[in-house]
C-alpha cells in the first residue's frame, strides 16, 4: 500500500513516503460553509482571494490530475480530493470539514481543468 503525506508548499518534506512510488488517492473531499457572519471564518468576500491563493498553491505544486476548487452557490467551497495534500493549511483555515462532492447543479469551478467537472456526481434519476 503507498502512502502519502501532506506537505507546506515551500517545505522540503517528501509528498510521498521513502520507498513509494506515487501517492493514495482519495475520494474524500472537504466542504468549508461561506457565511456574511461577522464571527465566520470566511465571508463570501473572501472567496475570489481563497480561489487566487489555491490556484497560486496547486501551481506551485505540479497542479495534480483532480485538484479543484468548486463554489456551491453562496453556500460553501468544495476542495477536491487530489488538491488537499497540497493545501492542508488552506483547509484548516477555512474551517472545511469532510463532505460528500458537490451536487453539479450550482456550482462553479474557481479553479482547476475542464475535465475537472467529471469528477462530480451526475444527478440520478
Amino acid at each position: 500500500m503507498e502512502w502519502s503525506s501532506p506537505r507546506a508548499l515551500d517545505s522540503d518534506v517528501p509528498t510521498v513516503a521513502p520507498g513509494c512510488p506515487s501517492a493514495v488517492t482519495s475520494r474524500l473531499w472537504y466542504r468549508a460553509p461561506l457565511s456574511d457572519a461577522p464571527d465566520a471564518l470566511i465571508g463570501g468576500r473572501h472567496v475570489v482571494m481563497i480561489g487566487e491563493y489555491f490556484a497560486e498553491a496547486l501551481g506551485g505544486a505540479g497542479w495534480p490530475d483532480g485538484a479543484c476548487l468548486f463554489l456551491s452557490g453562496s453556500d460553501a467551497l468544495f476542495f477536491s480530493p487530489a488538491a488537499i495534500a497540497a493545501v492542508p493549511h488552506l483547509l484548516v483555515a477555512c474551517g472545511a470539514q469532510p463532505s460528500p462532492p458537490p451536487e453539479r447543479i450550482g456550482v462553479t469551478m474557481l479553479a482547476g481543468r475542464e475535465t475537472d467537472w467529471d469528477l462530480l456526481p451526475y444527478e440520478l434519476h
